[in-house]
């Protein structure tokens, strides 16, 4: 099975003024897509939030899936759904169903539906059978019941082979799904036990890069070797790497990013490497640099909200241009309605709203300020230019305007 999204998925964080921000997410998602959505959504490792399946791609499921979920143990299990074959995807769907018959349809803990991945060894299934009837006739005709082997060809006509059926799916336990009959002889892994999801250590690297050997006359074949490169990274390293694959040079080589500090900028680094037939990767090496100097400035937030407000078709060079303009903004973590309430107590020097909560449209009145103010909402917090100047003109293109009055 390609690398699909198996589910979407809204987080949403508790606040107790009830206006609960939430996001949404796909999974599987790789280790720095989830921290951003975790940023996004304001949660940190000691926030009441929930995390609730929006949709399935595998239509059977949603009913299975238990209500109090973690995020990061559904995101393992749909990592290893999304990597199954079409027959091992059977064989699960089957697992499942067989499990829920002994359980008259009760919710499957995510620790047991991971271990049906991990065990799928002594599983079975006959696409021909989508009934007793079939099911016994498949196993007559292959010989899977011994005391038939001697029954002359006149007897075998008259056999009952939905009785058979029928006596051999109770006997296994097995069950029949859309796609066929399925039947697992053994028992469930316990290979994966729920305190490994515990939250994700900290990938070490800013951009994780696969590394193959380039083609300019057709693709490479399945069994070309592969490596991945963590950026930052030194000379040594990438020679490491060239060497695996098997080139000479960095122009030879098929680079693709798998990961990134900042997710909005995967697709902008893969455009750019496929466009510049490999001789990009010295810039995508040096943005790697910049966004760990960002991280270890605590500066990452308003980076990402700098990019988000930045111009679609923004080039890679123009992102690691922004990268190094941080400080001309300021990310806000106020609600419009809380920021309006704080200017009106600093122009008033009170420390009192007066009331203003029950007469004034705070949210109203906010949002004009942060108009009037040059401040962009985005999905990490409120971005206010320190000097006047917005994201797009920080970029300095051609033709721009540079006459934003502060009120």
């Amino acid at each position: 099975m390609d690398k699909e999204k198996i589910f979407e998925v809204e987080l949403s964080r508790w606040i107790p003024s009830g206006a609960n921000p939430s996001v949404e997410i796909a999974l599987p998602a790789t280790p720095y897509e989830l921290a951003d959505a975790l940023d996004r959504a304001g949660i940190t490792g000691d926030t009441v939030y929930s995390a609730e399946v929006l949709s399935y791609q595998l239509d059977y499921l949603p009913q299975f899936i238990q209500p109090d979920i973690n995020l990061h143990e559904l995101n393992h299990l749909a990592q290893r759904l999304s990597s199954l074959s079409a027959w091992e995807l059977d064989c699960f769907e089957g697992m499942v169903m067989m499990d829920t018959v002994q359980t008259q349809y009760a919710p499957i803990p995510l620790e047991r539906l991971i271990n049906m991945i991990h065990s799928m060894a002594h599983c079975q299934v006959a696409y021909e059978a989508h009934d007793d009837a079939s099911l016994g006739k498949f196993y007559a005709d292959n010989d899977f019941v011994p005391a038939l082997e001697k029954v002359s060809d006149e007897v075998y006509a008259y056999l009952d082979f939905g009785k058979i059926g029928k006596e051999m799916r109770e006997g296994e336990g097995g069950v029949f799904t859309p796609r066929g009959y399925v039947v697992q002889n053994g028992e469930i892994a316990a290979e994966y036990h729920s305190d490994d999801a515990s939250t994700l250590d900290k990938p070490d690297y800013a951009v994780l890069l696969r590394v193959t050997k380039g083609y300019f006359n057709g693709s490479a074949q399945g069994s070309e070797p592969v490596v991945y490169l963590k950026l930052p990274a030194t000379d040594a390293a990438l020679i490491k790497a060239m060497d695996a694959v098997e080139v000479a040079s960095p122009e030879e080589c098929a680079f693709s990013a798998e990961d990134c500090m900042v997710p909005f900028l995967t697709d902008k680094i893969n455009d750019a490497l496929y466009a510049s037939e490999g001789d990009c990767y010295g810039l995508v090496n040096e943005l790697a640099e910049q966004l760990r100097q960002l991280e270890m400035e605590n500066r990452l937030p308003t980076y990402k909200a700098m990019l988000e407000e930045a111009p679609g078709d923004l080039s890679l060079e123009e992102a690691l241009d922004l990268a190094s303009m941080t400080e001309e903004f300021k990310l806000l973590s106020d609600s419009p309605a809380e920021y309006t309430k704080k200017e009106i107590q600093r122009m008033l020097s009170v420390g009192s709203d007066y009331g203003l909560n029950k007469f004034c449209d705070l949210e109203g009145y906010g949002r004009y300020l942060l108009e009037q103010r040059g401040v962009a909402e985005t999905s990490y917090g409120m971005l206010k230019p320190q000097k006047g100047m917005t994201v797009e003109q920080c970029l300095n293109r051609p033709d721009q305007s540079f006459g934003m009055e502060m009120k």
